[in-house]
């Protein structure tokens, strides 16, 4: 028997920057990489592998030239990661879903991107074979919202990057210092600039603190884009303009070692599928304030101390309390690294190889020799 031919949408690798669907799809795919005898992984990529600007390009890369790439590579099924399912195909189809944040919050998006993400891909989901959540929280929200049957669907957890660990190098340590004005204690936010990570409550909090220690920091790792200039701009208006930094985009070395240094990472978000960051901090040491969602007490559990979500004063108690008590933050850190254990690339792909058998066992495909 020949390994399954799998054809991958490799979109969410395209560009210099990836996001979190990409972190996901890169961490399936570097493991299944690694293992040809078991599985035999054609990425698809689009065009001059670049990422779409508009979404009436996604949806033709997805409904069209994807799958006719699919056919030409005579693949026996094909994995949409991200984004949409391929609606006028016969392959088997497996698609990752992420969240449902936009169902939720409509008015997150303008309405070009709303018509895609709220009404055309929960259309397309009831036509996959199967369907990977990547949380509890997202399998239920499948269930609950799109009354989708969840024997068609497999909660697989995130992995974790190799580089992600505590930071101890003291060149390393003092480099980064220096780099990024990190010296002394700061809080650390990680993720794109977007109203729903509630950024703009992590400063109204953090002002709070700041305006009694002048040497405190709050550093928010993220790319520019004009929301981030609002936050530059709200940060003046409290009066810590100079102790809101924003460093950017950061590597994965470099942002491992912020993690180490940092009092906390806070993350009062409204919305995820899963918070990839809280992952992050457990792994290097990194005490975590969050919002109370139900998918962080999925993936942190009594690794982290949990605020109401839009609420700035709560915020800035909590970042206090773990700021001032360093053996509640040690214990934090104790109780967040043994969670990291059960986020594993090998086994997220090894589960992901089991679902693609299981459907090509139930449309009835063998695996013969070509």
């Amino acid at each position: 028997m020949r390994p399954p031919i799998i054809g991958i949408d490799a979109q969410s690798l395209t560009g210099k920057l990836q996001t979190g669907l990409g972190v996901y799809s890169q961490g399936i795919v570097n493991v299944m990489k690694r293992h040809p005898e078991a599985v035999d992984l054609r990425l698809i990529w689009p065009r001059d592998k670049k990422p779409f600007r508009r979404t009436f390009e996604r949806l033709v890369w997805e409904q069209y030239y994807f799958v006719n790439a699919a056919y030409r590579q005579e693949v026996d099924l094909i994995h949409s990661p991200c984004f949409s399912v391929p609606r006028f195909t016969g392959i088997p189809k497996v698609v990752t879903a992420h969240d449902l944040i936009i169902l939720k919050n409509p008015g997150l998006m303008p309405p070009g991107s709303r018509w895609y993400f709220a009404k055309w891909i929960p259309y397309t989901y009831k036509h996959a074979d199967h369907i990977i959540a990547v949380s509890k929280t997202t399998r239920d929200d499948l269930v609950q919202i799109l009354g989708l049957n969840p024997d068609k669907i497999t909660v697989i957890y995130h992995g974790l990057k190799p580089g992600f660990r505590r930071s101890t190098d003291p060149d390393d340590i003092n480099r980064i210092q220096y780099k990024y004005h990190a010296q002394g204690q700061f809080f650390l936010m990680v993720g794109s600039f977007e109203p729903r990570k509630n950024i703009h409550h992590a400063i109204d909090a953090f002002s709070r603190l700041a305006k009694k220690n002048k040497k405190l920091k709050l550093l928010l790792v993220g790319n520019d884009n004009p929301y981030q200039a609002q936050m530059r701009a709200l940060a003046k208006e409290l009066g810590v303009g100079e102790q809101v930094l924003f460093p950017g985009y950061v590597s994965d070395l470099e942002l491992a070692t912020l993690y180490s240094l940092a009092v906390a990472l806070v993350f009062p978000s409204a919305a995820e599928g899963f918070g990839l960051p809280l992952l992050e901090a457990m792994s290097t040491g990194c005490a975590i304030i969050a919002s109370d969602l139900k998918v962080f007490h999925e993936i942190a559990g009594d690794a982290a101390v949990y605020v109401p979500v839009g609420d700035p004063t709560a915020l800035s108690e909590a970042m206090a309390k773990v700021l001032e008590d360093s053996v509640f933050r040690s214990d934090l850190f104790r109780r967040g690294l043994s969670r990291t254990l059960k986020f594993d690339w090998e086994h997220a792909a090894e589960e992901t190889l089991r679902v693609y058998l299981r459907v090509l066992t139930r449309r009835g495909i063998k695996l013969t020799e070509r």
